[in-house]
């Protein structure tokens, strides 16, 4: 996964993510605001640029400072590749399985591969 920090990398991307409105509102919202100073201290992740299949948000792992908050440790997700995002839950340190966290995203399946990956990992998924 590739972090993306450039602005003008950022702004290309909301610009394709408000194409995709209303599946891309919850991730949308982060990289906006990322891209316009970050006060929360999120970072953008993406499977490739400039052609994502895959864009993911989520606390630098830096700030994590509670593993079992929930609601600090949330990530966003969209993905316009299925495939690409069942590879990522399964296969990369991406998510902190190890901590409690909370995904949002809107799309269709989204919730079946996250319970499919805990499941894999032998974890309780709420």
């Amino acid at each position: 996964m590739l972090i993306l920090t450039c602005p003008g990398q950022l702004q290309r991307l909301e610009e394709a993510l408000r194409r995709s409105l209303p599946t891309t509102l919850p991730v949308l919202g982060t990289v906006m605001t990322v891209a316009r100073g970050n006060p929360a201290a999120h970072e953008v992740l993406v499977d490739s640029w400039p052609h994502f299949g895959v864009v993911l948000t989520r606390l630098r792992p830096e700030e994590h400072r509670d593993p079992r908050d929930f609601y600090t440790n949330q990530l966003t997700v969209y993905y316009r590749d299925e495939g690409a995002w069942r590879a990522l839950l399964g296969g990369t340190q991406v998510v902190g399985w190890t901590r409690a966290f909370q995904m949002q995203g809107m799309q269709e399946g989204m919730y079946e591969a996250v319970r499919e990956a805990a499941d894999a990992k032998g974890l309780r998924l709420e």
